[in-house]
C-alpha cells in the first residue's frame, strides 16, 4: 500500500534504515499500549478495589454505551459534512462515500504516523487519485485540518480560562498549557503567513535556529524553506475556502462539534460504569488531558494518552477502570484503525472485481 503511494507520487522506495525505524516505531507503539493497559489492569483487578455494584452492560447502562457510539458517529459526520460542503463550494464531484472515507482514512493515517503527520498528505493523494483537481485535493484536507485546530484551540481557551480548576493534577495542567502553545503554533502561523509573510518567515526561522542549536534539526536552511512552503500551502488553501465566509463559519462550527463529541465520550463511558461525574467537569478534564499529550510524538499519543486519561478514569472508585479505559480508547483510536482496514479491504475487493471484469471483456474481444 505504501509502496503504491510512493510510486504514484514519484518517491523513492524506503531504505533499509527507514524500514527498520518504521518497524521499531510500530514495536514501540504496541509496547506502549500493552504496558499502560497492563498497569491499568493490575491496579483495577487489585483486591482492595471494590467490585462494581451494577453490571455496566445491563439494559439501563447500555444506553450510555450507545451514547458513546453516537458521539463517535457525530464526530465522523461533522468532519464528513465539511468535505461535502467544500466539494460543492469548489465545484467538484460531491460524494458522500468519498467524504466519509477521507475522514476515516485521514484519522487512520494520523494515528499510525508519529505526531499525526500522515493524515493530510494521504488525503491529498487519495482525493487526486479519485479524480479531484490538484487545487481542490490540496485545499480540502488542509482547510479541514486548520479549522479543526482552531476549533479545539477555542474550546481549550474557554476551558482553561473559565474552569482551570477542573483537574487537580498540577503536572497535567502545566503540560496542557504547554500543549496549547504548541498546538496553536500551526494555525497562528498560517494566519500570520496570510497577513504578514515576512513576519512569519522570521518566526519560523527563530524556531528552526533553536532546533538547530539543540541538535534536533540537521539542515536548518532546508527545514526553514520546507516549513515556509508548507505554511504557504496551508494559507492558500484556507484562502480558497475562505472566499465563502458562510462556508468558513460552518466549518469552524462543525470542527467544534467534532471536538466536543470526542471529548464527551469519557463522560458516557464513566456513567456506564456507575460514576456520577458531572458532564461539564468530565468535558473540561478531558480537554486538559488531551492537550497535555499533544506534544507526545508517538502514533495516536500511544502510552501517554492512556497514562494521562488514567487520572480521569480513576474517578471510578470501584473496579471497571480497565474496561472503561479500553472502551474509551476503542471509540477514539482503535475504531478508526479498524475502519481504515475495512475501507482498504473493500477497495481491494472492488479493484479485484473491476480487474477481473476488464480481463473478461478483453478475452471476449
Amino acid at each position: 500500500m505504501d509502496g503504491e503511494m510512493q510510486e504514484r507520487n514519484g518517491k523513492r522506495p524506503k531504505t533499509k534504515r527507514q524500514k527498520l525505524l518504521r518497524v521499531l516505531g510500530i514495536a514501540a507503539f504496541i509496547a506502549a499500549n500493552a504496558l499502560v493497559l497492563f498497569f491499568t489492569a493490575r491496579n483495577d483487578f487489585a483486591e482492595d478495589r471494590p467490585p462494581l455494584p451494577i453490571s455496566p452492560f445491563s439494559g439501563g447502562n447500555l444506553r450510555f454505551l450507545l451514547c458513546a457510539a453516537g458521539c463517535f458517529l457525530l464526530a465522523v459526520a461533522a468532519e464528513s459534512v465539511k468535505f461535502l460542503c467544500m466539494m460543492k463550494r469548489l465545484g467538484e464531484r460531491v460524494s458522500v462515500r468519498q467524504a466519509v472515507e477521507e475522514t476515516l482514512l485521514g484519522k487512520y493515517y494520523d494515528y499510525i504516523t508519529p505526531s499525526g503527520a500522515g493524515g493530510q498528505p494521504f488525503q491529498i493523494w487519495d482525493l487526486h487519485a479519485h479524480g479531484y483537481s490538484s487545487g481542490a485535493s490540496s485545499a480540502m484536507p488542509l482547510a479541514s485540518f486548520v479549522t479543526l485546530q482552531f476549533g479545539f484551540v477555542l474550546i481549550a481557551i474557554c476551558v482553561f480560562l473559565l474552569n482551570s480548576g477542573a483537574i487537580d493534577a498540577v503536572g497535567i495542567r502545566i503540560a496542557a498549557y504547554v500543549g496549547l502553545i504548541f498546538y496553536s503554533l500551526v494555525p497562528v502561523l498560517i494566519v500570520l503567513s496570510a497577513i504578514s509573510p515576512k513576519a512569519t518567515a522570521r518566526i519560523v526561522g527563530f524556531f528552526v535556529r533553536i532546533g538547530a542549536k539543540l541538535r534536533l534539526i540537521k539542515d536548518p536552511a532546508r527545514t526553514e524553506e520546507r516549513a515556509e512552503t508548507a505554511l504557504k500551502r496551508y494559507s492558500d488553501s484556507l484562502k480558497m475556502i475562505a472566499r465563502s465566509k458562510p462556508l468558513l463559519v460552518l466549518m469552524f462550527a462543525l470542527s467544534i462539534v467534532y471536538q466536543l463529541a470526542i471529548c464527551s465520550i469519557p463522560y458516557f463511558v464513566l456513567r456506564m460504569f456507575g460514576c456520577d461525574l458531572g458532564f461539564v467537569k468530565s468535558l473540561c478534564m478531558c480537554v486538559f488531558v488531551y492537550f497535555s499529550v499533544t506534544i507526545v510524538p508517538t502514533p495516536g499519543n500511544a502510552g501517554a494518552a492512556e497514562g494521562s486519561f488514567y487520572i480521569l478514569f480513576n474517578q471510578l472508585d470501584t473496579s471497571g477502570l480497565f474496561w472503561a479505559m479500553l472502551i474509551w480508547r476503542f471509540f477514539t483510536f482503535y475504531l478508526y484503525l479498524l475502519l481504515g482496514v475495512v475501507i482498504y479491504g473493500v477497495r481491494a475487493v472492488e479493484r479485484a472485481v473491476k480487474d477481473r471484469k476488464t480481463t473478461g471483456e478483453g478475452d471476449e474481444a
